[in-house]
């Protein structure tokens, strides 16, 4: 049991806090590391009694060692009296009444509940990951009247871990349950802790192995979180569910989340085909300053030529593209995907691979030979690599 005493009423500002392991037969005070200030409040958590938080006159202060030592809690908290304190039984976030300057929350202490010396200890630890929810965001118009709106914070999987020592390299990755990589996500390698955000999204590979931008959100499920620094490899899991507003069966689930993933493969060999496009309208440029007003009647036809070719094949993936980004509207809606929706991702299915290899087929021709007619001797940047073809799914 715990005991704080507040004599500032007394002119008297010392910190007095006390803890009895004998059920108030002997006190002994657990004060290092506080500061020359009341104490207004005192919360155990839980699950771990030796993690204590404690409120004073100027903060937040936090014990991992039931009070044998006091820490300031900084971040973004201010220098501000702290009168309450909360842990949230279910979220297990901290909650502050201040005075003048409302609540504060620190989200998810589960870092703080686990880490002993065996965690300090480690080369790295990777705490375990609250369960994720993928929110169907609502974005109100700007101008919508009677509504009020502030940021809200990072939504995904909140993936915390420590490092011992500086690592020389850290992968962070998500797979599923079997294993299949899901997301590799960039993450820091200094000695500390460190926080990720999983967005919970989805990042594929083309054919020629270059990662996509990121996709749809995955499904609900269970999937690993592998944090690997050379030396150790250590993992949690992250349980990922579906928004609690949204009631949809699995398997129309499963059918919108193929659709998003059809439309999504094709999104990466579309944007690559666009680069290159507009790569080779950049090379023409570049051949046309370059001959200038010395060009032959030949090359200036040769340069027209190719320039209509780009431009016919830019109309062309232009208007059979519009399948590869269907799944943005796919995902906005919470149920299977329309008819038009499937109409367009067959039909870009159909077309969009033909107009890539023409790409290609124009890179490695039209543009090449131009290329090599004028720039053979300036040095000049070559065409590219290819554009990968879509692989569909089987």
């Amino acid at each position: 049991m715990y005991a704080a005493f507040d004599g500032h009423r007394s002119d008297d500002f010392a910190p007095y806090v006390y803890v009895s392991d004998d059920f108030g037969g002997n006190w002994r005070p657990i004060t290092s590391g506080l500061p020359e200030t009341s104490v207004n409040a005192l919360a155990e958590h839980p699950d771990n009694p030796a993690l204590l938080f404690l409120g004073n006159e100027v903060g937040l202060y936090v014990s991992i060692d039931a009070g044998a030592r006091w820490t300031a809690m900084r971040g973004n908290l201010p220098t501000v009296p702290v009168d309450d304190i909360e842990i949230h039984p279910r979220e297990n976030d901290v909650v502050l009444g201040t005075h003048g300057r409302g609540v504060w929350i620190l989200e998810d202490v589960t870092p703080l509940e686990r880490l002993d010396a065996d965690v300090l200890a480690a080369n790295a630890f990777l705490f375990p990951v609250r369960r994720a929810t993928s929110l169907n965001e609502y974005r109100p118009q700007g101008w919508t009247p009677g509504i009020w709106a502030a940021p809200n914070p990072p939504t995904g999987a909140r993936i915390r871990y420590w490092l011992g020592a500086e690592a020389d390299g850290v992968t962070l990755r998500v797979t599923d349950a079997t294993g299949n990589p899901v997301r590799e996500l960039d993450a820091p390698s200094e000695a500390g802790f460190h926080e990720v955000i999983w967005d919970l999204r989805l990042v594929e590979r083309d054919a020629s192995g270059e990662p996509m931008d990121p996709g749809p959100r995955v499904m609900p499920g269970t999937y690993i979180v592998e944090l690997e620094t050379g030396s150790d490899i250590v993992q949690t899991e992250v349980v990922v569910r579906l928004d609690p507003r949204v009631e949809l069966a699995r398997r129309p689930m499963m059918a919108r989340h193929l659709s998003m993933l059809e439309s999504y493969r094709l999104s990466g060999p579309v944007d690559r085909a666009e680069e290159a496009l507009e790569r080779a309208s950049d090379l023409v440029d570049g051949v046309e300053a370059l001959v200038e007003a010395r060009a032959s009647e030949a090359m200036t036809r040769q340069i027209e030529d190719v320039r209509a070719s780009i431009a016919e094949l830019d109309d062309a993936l232009d208007e059979a593209s519009d399948g590869a980004g269907v799944w943005r509207r796919i995902e906005g809606v919470s149920g299977p995907p329309t008819a038009d929706a499937l109409y367009q991702l067959e039909r870009s299915w159909e077309e969009v691979p033909g107009i890539i290899g023409r790409v290609n087929a124009l890179m490695a021709g039209e543009v090449d030979a131009l290329l090599r007619a004028v720039y053979t001797e300036a040095g000049m940047p070559d065409r590219g690599a290819p554009v990968p073809e879509p692989r569909r799914a089987g």
